[in-house]
């Protein structure tokens, strides 16, 4: 008989189960650590780019604070701004409804501009004679003191030649300045 010796340690299945987790921690630290180093290096470029892009955005910001500060804007006193707005404190629609309501058929109103005396009319008309029709009118007009043709320009519409489209007649775009009579304006329209 021969006796059963063993000299082998005996290892337990709960130290290999052991010595798999703490392996299995070990990478899983070492990727966080690896990815937190990636994140660090990655965001530290953004960073960079950041402040540099700041850097241009403030030296932008300065350069049109000195155009800015350089152009030289006569804003007046108070007492000034209050007197000019006096001065041409007026009603406007009335003026644009007398002007609509005497304009022709197939006359378009483009812009106007008003100052302290007076209006400036920029409209489109299909000929010559509906142009000195609503200057008649408008000479008529009680709001008006005098009325002036500014311009007088000849445009086609659309691109084509007239020469090729016999559909299409050419149009006119007149400038008036026209003198307002404030009397009457600040009389809301009634002599």
């Amino acid at each position: 008989m021969i006796p059963d010796i063993n000299l082998l340690p005996k290892i337990d299945k709960r130290q290999s189960t052991s010595k798999w987790l703490y392996i299995l921690l070990s990478v899983l630290t070492l990727l966080l650590i690896a990815f937190l180093v990636f994140q660090y290096f990655e965001l530290g470029g953004k960073i960079s780019d950041l402040r540099n892009e700041e850097q241009q955005v403030l030296a932008e910001r300065n350069q049109l604070q000195a155009q800015l500060d350089n152009m030289a804007v006569d804003t007046g006193s108070l007492k000034q701004s209050v007197e000019f707005i006096e001065k041409i404190s007026y009603a406007v629609s009335p003026i644009i409804d007398e002007t609509v309501r005497l304009q022709p058929r197939q006359t378009y109103l483009r812009e106007y501009a008003f100052d302290a005396q007076s209006v400036q009319l920029s409209m489109d008309f299909e000929t010559l004679s509906d142009i000195s029709n609503y200057i008649s009118r408008l000479s008529r007009s009680s709001y008006f003191q005098d009325v002036q043709v500014t311009t007088i320009e000849h445009f086609e519409v659309g691109h084509q030649e007239a020469a090729n489209n016999f559909h299409e007649i050419p149009r006119y775009k007149v400038k008036f300045t026209m003198m307002i009579d404030q009397d009457y304006l600040a009389a809301g329209g009634v002599e």
